[in-house]
């Protein structure tokens, strides 16, 4: 099925998108497109979620085209030099390789470090075997221009090629005529043999190729349950956060509680000493009272006495 603009607009904003948000953000698209256009919504949610190093190498696809524009030229170019056996050209062609594929993974480091998702050692090494794959293989080449990888490309081995950066084997010699009929004259045994063992080793590639398609199903099962898991850590954390926060808060206002409290237990203490103090003040007043009316009665009696005194004398002289 061709792809619709729809789809392209969607699923090139989708791995655009750092692989911890793309879950949610893929079945928010597809639920949106789901009552008008049932099949696109299913071929939305049917979209798996990248690996950091695909997102990267994704971002790099979306934001720097003219870069990787150079390394699928680069790449290209390294085949040619290949199948062509140019060991000179060929060296020369790895060290704008190594420079190129540098330029490429730093970008790309940054990209992820500005978006919040710095690349790991073992994502940058995806990455970097991504670009790698990019330049051996034209079908790795385009993946990767379409930018919308979902894990990292492995490189092929190049029929025929040696390593990057070493002399390049020999060819083969051509077989004569004579030694060609020679080999179409082999028993049949040994073409029976050869057929068993062609068809061995096509049961063994089909047993790989579900292996792998096995192991990129549990990838993507597991990338999802690790998306999960960070979600309820970021849910854990934040409740954390809450919570040291709640935290803190009463233990501020425990404290203020306790100094209040202080303040008051020496205001207490301090009318306790006012108190005691008046106490003593009273006290020494009473006393002061109670011998200052006990002195007045005495001097009343004293006056008494004087009094009646004077009034006896006036009597007798008056007698």
């Amino acid at each position: 099925m061709a792809d619709t603009p729809v789809f392209d607009e969607i699923a090139d904003t989708l791995y655009a998108l750092a692989p911890a948000d793309f879950t949610a953000a893929r079945n928010a698209r597809a639920d949106e497109v789901k009552k008008s256009d049932p099949q696109l919504a299913k071929r939305v949610r049917a979209l798996h979620r990248p690996t950091l190093a695909a997102w990267a190498a994704n971002l790099l696809a979306h934001r720097h085209g003219d870069l990787v524009g150079r390394l699928l030229d680069l790449g290209q170019e390294l085949r040619d030099a290949q199948q062509h056996l140019a060991g000179d050209r060929l060296r020369t062609l790895t060290d704008r390789r190594r420079r190129l594929v540098r330029e490429l993974t730093e970008q790309a480091q940054r990209d992820a470090t500005t978006a919040g998702h710095p690349l790991g050692a073992d994502a940058a090494a995806d990455l970097d075997r991504t670009l790698s794959a990019a330049l051996a293989d034209p079908d790795a080449a385009r993946a990767l221009a379409a930018g919308r990888l979902t894990a990292a490309l492995e490189p092929p081995l190049w029929p025929g090629a040696a390593p990057l950066g070493a002399e390049p084997e020999r060819p083969e010699p051509r077989l004569s005529a004579e030694e060609r009929k020679g080999s179409a004259a082999r028993p049949r045994t040994q073409a029976r043999a050869e057929q068993e063992q062609e068809r061995e080793q096509e049961r063994e590639r089909e047993q790989a190729r579900s292996a792998v398609a096995a192991a990129e199903r549990a990838e993507r099962e597991a990338a999802d349950r690790a998306a999960e898991a960070e979600r309820e850590l970021r849910r854990a954390t934040s409740a954390r956060r809450q919570a040291q926060d709640e935290a803190e808060r009463a233990a501020a206002g425990l404290a203020q509680a306790r100094e209040r409290d202080g303040h008051a237990r020496t205001a207490v203490a301090r009318a306790d000493d006012r108190v005691q103090a008046a106490e003593d003040t009273a006290d020494a007043a009473r006393a002061e009272a109670s011998r200052a009316r006990e002195a007045g009665q005495g001097a009343a009696a004293r006056l008494r006495t004087l009094e009646d005194g004077g009034r006896g004398t006036h009597r007798s002289r008056a007698g």
